[in-house]
Order: structure tokens, then sequence, then C-alpha cells
């Protein structure tokens, strides 16, 4: 929860709704390179110089809320939420700044507050559409999923054809169990992107793990190389391509997606197991012998691997 040094509810006084009416004449030099900086993702220049500024211009409220965005970026939230309080206690925040925060909180794994201070920004600007998406995230974290829905619903009404909440919006009906639904929104987000220079490997994966459930392997195979063609690094995608084709007898094929989950994420002990069930029906009995007891030291997934 949030603690006196951090961005907390005792904040409501400053995050009113009015904007302040005064608007700078001038820019500072410094800020407008940090912005530069962010939009160019080099976040770790925009904090040094802002870090710097700040040492001679304490009461600049831009330059703290800057720095609290490019900390939140950086994955320091707690550093940030002190940033976006420091611009509070100068003036009023903007709607993007109480979404940082939400983000900010969400990243600490505070839910609760995540929630509460992205309906804030809402409040102020009810039409942003990254608001709503990450509304719906924190939502699906906390388990609500109905409401998850009603939030990637209107990001879609303001974002026609968005991938990301199309594949949101397909897990968040897999949580309420409504299979047929999440299934409509993964082959419309895989349509939607069809034609992408950048397309996701999200909703390729996810369609292809409901069809695996459904034992519809062969509809989940190309899906599946497609996504790992997308996402090579993703050890999730070659184990489930390893279970297809574990469960078609495929041995060589199952062994290498496994030796390729394993080499990506060598501390998951389900990987190391299910490595060593192939190597084991393969007669490879010293190589098997080695990943049981790899997964034995590990997380102790093995004892039952998805």
């Amino acid at each position: 929860m949030a603690t006196a040094l951090l961005f907390s509810r005792s904040m409501e006084g400053q995050a009113r709704t009015e904007q302040p009416s005064w608007k700078p004449i001038d820019t500072p030099a410094p800020i407008e390179t940090a912005r530069r900086q962010i939009g160019a993702g080099e976040f770790r220049d925009a904090e040094a110089g802002l870090q710097t500024y700040l040492s001679t211009h304490e009461s600049s409220a831009d330059a703290h809320a800057l720095l609290g965005y490019a900390e939140m970026r950086l994955n320091q939230p707690k550093a940030s939420l002190q940033e976006f309080t420091r611009a509070a206690q100068l003036r009023t925040p903007t709607a993007q700044e109480l979404r940082s925060v939400g983000e900010d909180y969400a990243l600490l794994d505070d839910f609760i507050d995540a929630d509460h201070w992205m309906s804030r920004s809402l409040s102020l600007d009810p039409k942003d559409p990254d608001t709503w998406y990450s509304l719906g995230r924190i939502r699906y974290s906390l388990q609500r999923f109905q409401d998850a829905v009603q939030c990637f619903e209107k990001t879609l009404e303001l974002v026609p054809q968005s991938v990301k909440a199309a594949n949101n919006l397909g897990l968040a009906y897999e949580g309420l169990n409504r299979i047929d639904d999440a299934v409509r929104e993964y082959r419309r987000a895989i349509a939607w992107q069809a034609d992408s220079a950048h397309p996701s490997e999200q909703p390729l994966l996810n369609l292809a793990i409901i069809l695996i459930h459904q034992d519809k392997g062969g509809e989940a195979l190309p899906l599946l190389t497609q996504a790992v063609a997308i996402a090579p690094a993703d050890p999730h995608i070659h184990d489930q391509l390893g279970h297809l084709y574990l469960n078609r007898g495929a041995l060589p094929e199952a062994q290498a997606q496994f030796e390729e989950a394993v080499s990506l994420a060598p501390q998951n002990g389900a990987y190391h197991f299910l490595l060593g069930q192939v190597y084991r029906r393969r007669g490879m009995s010293a190589e098997a012998k080695k990943q049981f007891d790899l997964a034995a030291a590990s997380d102790g997934n093995h004892s039952s691997p998805e």
C-alpha cells in the first residue's frame, strides 16, 4: 500500500479536476531536451539530465513530473512516485501524470491503488484509450474480469482494430470462461495484424493454447510456428510447441523445442522436467537424469508441468 514517502491518496487535494490557468511563456532547454529524449526512448539520458537540472531548479514541477515518468519507464516505481508527489505539491497533476502514478503502483503489485489513480486519470480525460487499456490490465490482474472486458471494449471504441486491446479482451473472456468469445477476439486480433510490419505473437499463442486444449493441434501448429518466428526468445512458445510435438509422438522435434526453452529459461524446473521426459523416451538415460536433477534443484514446477 501507499506510504508517506509515495504519491498516495492524501494527494487527493492536489489531484483536482480543474486545470491550472497559467501557462509558461518559455520552456527551459533542459526540459525540452528531456522530452525529446523520452520521446526517443532514451530514458536513462533523460533521467540524468533532469536530475542535474533539478539540483538547481527544485521548484520545477515539469522537471519532477518528467523525471517521474522516465523513472517509471526505467522500472523504478518508488523513485518515480516520489517525483510525482513533489510535482503534485507544486501544481495540479495532469491526467497523463495520474496514469503514470497508476502504472507505478501496478509495477509495485499494488493493484488497488493502481486502479484508484487510473480511475482518477479517466475522470480528467475519459477519452484516453491508453488509460482505459491500462485500467483493463489492472482489473484483469485483480481478477475483475467483467470490469476488464468493459475497459478493453472501451479501448476498442476509441481505437478500432487495436490488436493489443482485442488480445486482452480475449484473455478477459477466458477469465470468465467464455471461450468462444475469447477465440473470436484472438482471431480478430490476428486478422487485424495480418499486414503489420511488427505483429504481436500474443494472440497467436493464446489462440493456439485454446486449440491445443480442444485437441485441435493441427490448427494450433501454424499459429505457434508464426508466433515463434515473431518472438524466438519467448520460452513459453517453445514450451507449447514442445507439448504439441510430444503429444504427436514427434520426439526429435519436441526435444529441440524443450532444449530451446531450457536455454532461454534455465531456472524453470518444468522445462527441465519435460526435456528429461523426452530424453528418457528416446533412451538417453544419462541426459534424462541430468535434466530431472536440474528440475529437482530448481523451482519444483516439475511435479506438475503445464
